[in-house]
């Protein structure tokens, strides 16, 4: 087809498409897209008060519109029935932007109709959704828009997720995936399960991380890493440039190997105190490492 055919024929839609009503869901920054001769064109909503969610518009150009009103539920489904559904499992929300956004996993990773890797974002989810719940959602080639909860996955699986992952064990941290036991669970269920706690997981080492380099900074020395084993740290830090090893109570950082000779005083130390320890055996040419081998852990 010649080229000046194409675009008179694109401008005779864009002049149809100008003053008509349409149904859209409006995002963040009141804009919306609309596809005009396959042409994807983005129109700036234009609106007496802020709105997010599905609404009437009527086109102003090709880049404007005009809210119109609210769309009804009857209007939304006969919009969403235009795609094809598919199940995710709620992983967590985003409260930024007043979008009603949740990322979700799908609930069903054999599905050959779409290539989805990773979490997605789920729009205008209805409010009182909770954590692993699976809902049915609608992909328009763009965005997954909500639907509504599957009525056919027991909510009683997504209640025991949330319930595990707010049991929090000695390491403080809720059971790992393969120590759960529910009789459904799905492969997916769990994995969204293995996401959340290995957030919690990197949450804890980061508060543990700083916990640490903020004792050893406090006295001068510094952190370079740290191994948790059962209640006790193997603590590797710096002196003055020299590394050290030692073994150290979770709690409350006190010493239960300090990595050095000393006389079988180690628990009159914390980790703080220690450092200072360090440098004073330093200079009086007093000090005897212990191997590492040789630590109580």
């Amino acid at each position: 087809m010649p080229i000046d055919e194409i675009l008179n024929r694109l401008e005779d839609a864009e002049q149809r498409f100008v003053g008509q009503e349409f149904l859209a869901p409006v995002l963040a920054g009141s804009q919306v897209m609309v596809r005009i001769a396959g042409v994807v064109c983005r129109l700036q909503v234009k609106s007496k008060q802020p709105f997010t969610g599905w609404a009437v518009l009527r086109s102003l150009s090709t880049s404007r519109a005009e809210f119109i009103r609210q769309a009804t539920l009857n209007e939304i489904a006969l919009y969403l029935a235009l795609f094809p559904p598919l199940r995710l499992i709620l992983l967590d929300y985003d409260a930024s932007g007043g979008l009603r956004t949740w990322l979700a996993n799908l609930a069903q990773a054999g599905d050959q109709r779409f290539r989805i890797e990773g979490p997605v974002p789920l729009r205008l989810a209805e409010e009182g959704l909770e954590r692993f719940e699976t809902v049915i959602a609608l992909f328009d080639g763009h965005e997954f828009w909500y639907e509504r909860r599957d009525p056919l996955r027991d909510p009683a699986l997504a209640a025991y997720l949330r319930e595990q992952l707010g049991t929090v064990a000695e390491d403080g941290l809720p059971p790992k995936p393969e120590a759960l036991r529910k009789r459904g669970l799905s492969r997916e269920e769990r994995q969204t399960y293995a996401i959340i706690r290995a957030t919690l997981v990197h949450t804890v080492q980061d508060a543990d991380e700083e916990r640490l380099s903020k004792a050893l900074s406090h006295a001068g020395g510094k952190l370079t890493s740290f191994v948790k084993r059962d209640e006790v740290f193997v603590v590797r830090y710096t002196v003055d440039g020299v590394e050290y090893v030692s073994t150290i109570q979770k709690d409350n950082l006190t010493i239960v190997s300090a990595g050095i000779c000393l006389s079988g005083r180690d628990q009159h130390f914390d980790l703080a105190s220690l450092v200072g320890v360090l440098r004073q055996a330093v200079d009086e040419h007093r000090i005897y490492i212990v191997g590492e081998d040789e630590l109580d852990e």
